[in-house]
């Protein structure tokens, strides 16, 4: 070889060594690992839940309407309440209260409605498999609206521009809703006088209002689908991150902030991500972390009642009011129909978006700061939840609470 290829080819090694000297010893952030947990919790990864059980869920006219509902205190039995009156839009669809009021003190705290089209199983203990079961409810729940389903349906139908709305989308109103032989005060919940008007009634008009009634939470269901989950500064920061990389993104957050979002990355170090995880940050499912009641007046076993009672709901995915065939109902299709010890006190994973204001915390909203939520944490010991220890120093505490108010800004 010539003695100017043997300088060319040295120079040509040189430089290719450089370059991979150059590539490893380039400075990261953020691990292979860490960078493709933090691209799972980008929104743009969110995919609507499944609504085959209801056929009006994006329909604009049963939007419209439902939002009409939505607002509506007359749905309540004094008139003084409505769907908004626990899920207000200023506090993230919830009511900062420990425990909802409705017209009695109920027994578990409000959940968002922020993002709702993408959850599964709706309620602290997932009795509820679609969001239009669920907005059922509270019309008719003693503690709630107190109300009843003949007695919506009536106010509907009273209701001219009500009346219209409905008949457009699911036909003509039930003829018996109109009749004074049916009592205004009927339905499976409530009272003793309503519930034995209810019964008086044949398994026929039963049907007939059920479906009606029906309809009214699905139309309730496609205005709550719309209402959507508002960026974060974390979700600023992920944009800039994947487009224009780390060093820029880094600059918009604090020091304290950003070792936060490493702790909650750390799945060995604090655990977090065993639950929350995903655009949501839940993982939608149930889990023991040892704050059910299972003593005193306000027993809450959580799951452990919640799978019987979605199973026999006669508004769920596989009941006779159900749009979707059998085989769309994922949800009961697959779930665990066992009831098994580990459902006790177990109680659906909140999403972790949104938590300046949706505090108090936990399903029966026994904290008010974050600051008590991680000491909960701290103290659990083995074996007494299905958690493993957790070990945090005051620094890191502080680290992990600032990682977590960039989910609320």
């Amino acid at each position: 070889m010539s003695t100017i290829k043997r300088v060319i080819t040295t120079i040509c090694l040189a430089i290719a060594l450089a370059t991979v000297i150059g590539c490893e010893q380039q400075p990261r952030y953020w691990t292979v690992q860490e960078r493709a947990l933090l691209a799972s919790f980008q929104l743009n990864k969110l995919s609507p839940s499944d609504a085959s059980s209801n056929r009006f869920a994006v329909n604009p006219a049963a939007v419209a309407f439902g939002k009409q509902l939505f607002f509506d205190k007359r749905l309540s039995l004094d008139g003084s309440m409505s769907c908004a009156s626990c899920h207000q839009p200023d506090l993230a669809f919830t009511d900062g209260l420990d425990k909802a009021q409705g017209v009695n003190r109920t027994g578990r705290n409000t959940q968002t409605l922020l993002g709702v089209q993408y959850a599964s199983w709706f309620y602290w203990d997932g009795r509820k498999d679609s969001l239009w079961a669920q907005a059922l409810v509270p019309f008719e729940a003693a503690d709630e609206m107190a109300s009843s389903r003949v007695q919506v349906l009536k106010i509907v139908a009273q209701d001219a521009q009500y009346r219209r709305a409905y008949e457009a989308l699911f036909g003509a109103l039930p003829e018996l809703i109109f009749s004074g032989a049916i009592p205004e005060k009927a339905g499976p919940w409530g009272d003793s006088e309503t519930k034995d008007n209810w019964y008086r009634l044949s398994t026929t008009n039963q049907r007939v209002i059920n479906q009606a009634y029906a309809n009214i939470g699905k139309a309730v269901a496609a205005f709550e689908r719309t209402i959507e989950l508002p960026n974060t500064r974390f979700d600023d920061y992920l944009q800039v991150l994947f487009i224009d990389g780390w060093q820029e993104a880094n600059r918009r957050l604090s020091d304290s902030a950003l070792a936060g979002v490493k702790l909650f990355l750390n799945q060995e170090k604090t655990h977090c991500l065993r639950c929350h995880n995903g655009p949501l940050l839940t993982n939608q499912d149930f889990h023991n972390i040892g704050t059910g009641n299972f003593t005193g007046i306000e027993l809450d076993f959580g799951r452990y009642f919640g799978i019987p009672a979605v199973l026999q709901d006669e508004f769920n995915c596989l009941g006779p009011y159900s749009d979707a065939q059998p085989e769309q109902c994922h949800g009961l299709n697959f779930m665990a129909k066992q009831i098994h010890e580990e459902a006790q006190g177990a109680f659906k994973t909140p999403t972790l978006r949104y938590l300046s204001k949706t505090a108090p915390y936990f399903h029966d909203g026994r904290f008010t700061t974050l600051d008590e939520v991680l000491e909960h944490y701290l103290a659990i010991k083995p074996n007494q939840t299905e958690l493993p220890e957790l070990t945090l120093t005051a620094p890191e505490k502080k680290q992990l609470i600032s990682f977590l108010l960039l989910l609320s800004e």
